[in-house]
């Protein structure tokens, strides 16, 4: 599972015709439900009024269900900024001192760990602490996460990336560790602190919190729509989120929240505001909360499997948006993208298919050879990320059920150049390798998985059938 959180430049001229706009708009998401590459809500904001607002696709397929107005979505990394608020609301009753060291509030970690790293810079990224879903134990452990605190002992084995303060890297930990500090001070669980300090003052009456995926009343199922075939819903995978993920939200809360954050100080003072919108990731820095009032640019985007969510406003232009999708990450920014596209007075780029399905269709058409001398230019040319390993993963698992050995290896190959510790990428290889007839290179492909994981029983079997 990747989080992500992305802080953007997006300038919205000012736009001749609203009738010119929403026919655009339309098309757009006509297009984009016909290609099966987007499913949710798009919201665009002008001047504090509604200038679009579509609802399109199945909040559940199998009931068929549609989308509306008023279906809850998760939003995947948003969930920080509303961590980072709760966490300056404590700040500013004085119940915290951004100062103070994680082990006051929360014991079981190392003292180098306990005794140096301070709130400030959990909510900075800046901790050392990195990603829980990428230590080693998260798959074995994951679905047994049910709770902030049963994520922190993973945490509490990982190491520090650097020493606190002396770096920056996006954190997934931090934040789980800062939604453990919340509940610590409030008395409450970290659901329950949003429900009482950010849900039910803003009446956001359709959002929650649940740190791991699962079906609620309005609320939209994910779908992993960059798979091959009939969508499968997220489910299974028991998506985990814990104040670095687990609110879900509609289009129209979502605003009730921007607006209020923007407009009053209901949620935090100026001041405080001013310490949520800076952040050593984002490119640009603001003196005073009045320069982000007359200039701040900001988006923020959040996804998973099957989750996408995208928030944004620009304070110049007076324009926010909101995507939300029940469709895997990155759907929502695609769409955000070609609406931004359209602000500009400019035409939107044509919507690919999904990133999986891109890579199957480039290595059934144009060959193993071709794809290994050229996928980095033609990913990079569909707008592609190499980010997420997920993409390859679905690809060659179809293509291994397909027997389609050259083409399999090929992908692997790349696969395992880019994320040479994912073992499942070495196990899928060696089995590639077998459907090829190479049992050599099998072998060393199911070595190298017990290299990264020795207790790993599929590896351990392939090479025993192979002796």
């Amino acid at each position: 599972m990747k989080n992500i959180i992305t802080a953007l430049v997006f300038l919205f001229p000012v736009v001749a015709g609203a009738q010119a706009v929403t026919t655009s708009f339309d098309a757009l998401v006509s297009e984009a439900d016909a290609k099966q590459v987007f499913s949710g809500n798009v919201l665009v904001i002008k001047d504090n009024d509604v200038l679009y607002e579509k609802s399109i696709g199945y909040a559940d397929i199998e009931k068929r269900i549609p989308n509306t107005a008023s279906t809850a979505f998760q939003i995947g990394s948003i969930t920080k900024m509303f961590t980072k608020i709760l966490t300056l609301q404590l700040a500013a009753e004085h119940k915290l001192d951004l100062a103070d060291h994680l082990g006051k509030y929360i014991p079981g970690f190392s003292k180098e760990i306990s005794d140096q790293v301070t709130i400030q810079q959990l909510m900075d990224h800046t901790s050392g602490l990195g990603d829980y879903s990428q230590q080693d134990g998260f798959m074995e452990a994951h679905e047994s996460f049910q709770s902030v605190s049963d994520i922190l002992p993973l945490i509490q084995k990982g190491p520090l990336l650097f020493p606190p303060g002396t770096n920056k890297e996006y954190s997934n930990s931090g934040y789980v560790v800062l939604a453990a500090i919340i509940e610590k001070v409030t008395g409450l669980s970290y659901g329950g602190a949003l429900k009482q300090r950010i849900f039910v003052p803003l009446q956001m009456d359709h959002s929650g919190f649940n740190a791991y995926v699962k079906e609620e009343a309005g609320k939209a199922t994910g779908y992993l729509s960059n798979q091959m075939g009939a969508f499968k819903n997220n489910l299974p995978l028991h998506v985990v989120g814990a104040g670095d993920g687990g609110i879900y939200s509609s289009t129209g809360d979502l605003w009730k929240f921007i607006h209020s954050f923007l407009t009053d100080t209901r949620l935090l003072s100026n001041e405080y505001k001013l310490q949520e919108v800076n952040s050593p990731l984002f490119p640009v820095t603001f003196a005073t909360w009045s320069e982000f009032l007359q200039k701040g640019k900001q988006l923020l985007a959040g996804g998973a499997p099957g989750i996408s969510a995208v928030i944004g406003f620009n304070m110049e232009k007076n324009y926010s948006v909101i995507v939300l999708s029940n469709f895997d990450e990155r759907t929502a920014e695609g769409m955000t993208q070609r609406i931004s596209a359209v602000l500009n007075d400019r035409k939107p780029e044509p919507f690919q298919l999904p990133p999986a399905k891109f890579i199957y269709t480039l290595l059934t058409t144009k060959g193993a050879a071709y794809f290994l001398a050229n996928y980095k230019k033609e990913l990079a040319d569909a707008n592609i990320s190499m980010e997420d390993d997920m993409n390859l993963l679905y690809a060659g698992r179809l293509l291994l059920k397909d027997k389609n050995a050259d083409a399999a290896i090929a992908l692997y190959t790349v696969y395992t150049n880019e994320f040479p510790n994912i073992v499942v990428a070495w196990n899928d290889m060696g089995d590639a390798y077998l459907l090829k007839g190479d049992k050599e290179q099998a072998r060393k492909c199911f070595k190298q998985v017990l290299v990264l994981r020795p207790a790993n029983e599929r590896a351990r079997q392939a090479l025993q059938s192979l002796q």
